[in-house]
């Protein structure tokens, strides 16, 4: 990294960074690149849930949101990877059902900014 791009990028907040990691990895979902799981650890979680009450249950959202803000503040990608090792199941399976539902509404809302 050039001395300048390393000082741009300290000199922007942690979580302005992280949001913009995180906005890459969902730009590469949405063009079908999963780097962060597995294609049978998604096809589980998918087929685990076939309707959406989980995202109605309160305590089961704020889990998810806590997991997804702990991810998002990773730096590296061995570093989230590392943390979605460490994750219990019920935690894991949510979070790709709500990275995908995320995936699926950013998708959406491009595609309809273009109609």
């Amino acid at each position: 990294m050039s001395e300048t791009a390393s000082k741009t990028t300290q000199s922007k907040p942690i979580q302005e960074q992280s949001l913009e990691r995180m906005e890459a990895l969902l730009k590469q979902s949405a063009m079908g690149i999963h780097i962060l799981f597995q294609n049978n650890e998604i096809a589980d979680a998918m087929k685990e849930s076939k309707d959406n009450t989980d995202f109605f249950d309160f305590n089961k959202m704020k889990r998810v949101q806590d997991v997804m803000t702990e991810l998002i503040a990773k730096g590296s990608y061995y570093e989230k990877v590392a943390f979605l090792k460490d994750l219990d199941q019920e935690s894991y399976q949510m979070l790709i059902r709500t990275y995908f539902h995320i995936v699926e509404n950013t998708v959406r809302a491009a595609t309809d900014q273009h109609h």
